[in-house]
């Protein structure tokens, strides 16, 4: 039976696809790290090596990709869920106590100290999609990371199959 697609019988729709939990890191219009959790994250060829993000405009990640051209993707473990939530808050609202570190790549990019592992892109192309950037990033650099069982998103909650 078709149904009327609305945001939120989309957003129900795609809660049954069972996704992994990055956290895209860049640098602010300060120079500083900036980051956000999501899961809108894909390989897209190997050759070159080539992965895609998307990222909404209303982010304040949207600005400084526009600006930066670079980000990292860092794939957050089962124990990381506190750091996966921490950036799927706004800036402003991002308050408490969450231990993370930051390193730097050679080419400037800020990437979670551990993490599974670390992917730092530069952008090859963005297109405008709704509104959402879909951003094509060629990989320069893979920083391999902490083991660990990867924190997934699946009926838009976090979600650990080890645990069931």
């Amino acid at each position: 039976m078709a149904t009327v697609i609305t945001k939120e019988s989309l957003r129900k729709a795609m809660s049954q696809f069972a996704t992994g939990v990055t956290v895209v890191t860049t640098l602010d219009d300060h120079g500083q790290p900036h980051a956000m959790t999501a899961n809108s994250f894909t390989s897209v060829c190997l050759e070159p090596p080539v992965v895609l993000i998307c990222v909404a405009h209303s982010t304040h990640t949207y600005k400084y990709l526009e600006h930066s051209r670079w980000f990292g993707i860092n794939v957050l473990r089962q124990d990381q869920e506190k750091l996966g939530i921490y950036f799927a808050k706004r800036p402003a609202d991002r308050h408490g106590e969450v231990d993370y570190s930051y390193s730097t790549s050679a080419d400037g990019v800020p990437v979670l100290d551990g993490s599974m592992v670390s992917f730092v892109c530069q952008v090859m192309e963005s297109h405008v999609a709704g509104d959402h950037t879909i951003y094509l990033g060629e990989v320069k650099e893979i920083r391999e990371g902490a083991e660990g069982a990867p924190l997934l998103f699946f009926h838009s909650r976090w979600y650990h199959p080890s645990h069931k």
